[in-house]
């Protein structure tokens, strides 16, 4: 659907579906902080009521909205690992670089997927969407870190996502000053710098063995 079918008022569909979408497009605009079931509501083109539903309330929506949000991620990281080859430091690092393209053009990424607040059994959508998306990430990181030891893995997987989200939030919050990078600029420049962190953690990780 399109913003201006949207803008229009919703008349017919999955009402669920459309709100998750419209959710999407508020924690954009707004950030977690600014997000309202009544401004989804509003660019829904629905009443304010219309959403209690489906969604019992505000963090039920915020949920809804982090699972869709795992789920693209994964997919999206997935196609990445794909497009890059069969070498698994390149794979996981392709990683790096469409994570942070998504989280900039998003403005939502793990901090919305792992929210203490989303914890609860009564999230299992969101749940089985984080599941997913560590079942994605994890043989990657597995690939990548062969001399590594189930705890160095997950520190590895640890280490690059927080580098790729720094990646996304430098470029969100303008932290890169007047030399700051456009969309564009974020998956080569998280790539290599994941590049650079894999390998380095590999030769060190042989050291030690």
């Amino acid at each position: 659907m399109s913003d201006t079918i949207a803008r229009r008022g919703y008349h017919h569909g999955d009402l669920r579906a459309q709100l998750i979408r419209d959710g999407l497009v508020v924690l954009a605009e707004t950030g977690t902080l600014g997000f309202s079931v009544a401004k989804v509501a509003a660019r829904a083109g629905v009443s304010s009521g219309a959403p209690y539903r489906h969604f019992r309330d505000r963090e039920a929506l915020l949920a809804a909205c982090a699972a869709t949000v795992a789920h693209e991620l994964a997919d999206r990281l997935a196609e990445s690992a794909e497009a890059a080859g069969d070498d698994p430091v390149e794979r996981l690092a392709a990683t790096a670089g469409a994570y942070a393209l998504y989280v900039a053009q998003h403005r939502v990424g793990l901090e919305l997927i792992y929210a203490d607040d989303f914890q609860g059994a009564k999230y299992r959508e969101l749940q089985d969407a984080g599941r997913h998306f560590i079942d994605v990430m994890l043989p990657l990181a597995t690939a990548a870190a062969t001399a590594d030891t189930v705890l160095g893995v997950m520190e590895l997987l640890e280490a690059h996502l927080a580098l790729a989200h720094g990646y996304a939030t430098f470029q969100l919050q303008g932290a890169f000053g007047q030399n700051r990078r456009s969309p564009g600029d974020l998956p080569r420049l998280a790539t290599t710098a994941a590049r650079a962190l894999i390998t380095g953690r590999s030769t060190a990780a042989v050291a030690r063995g």
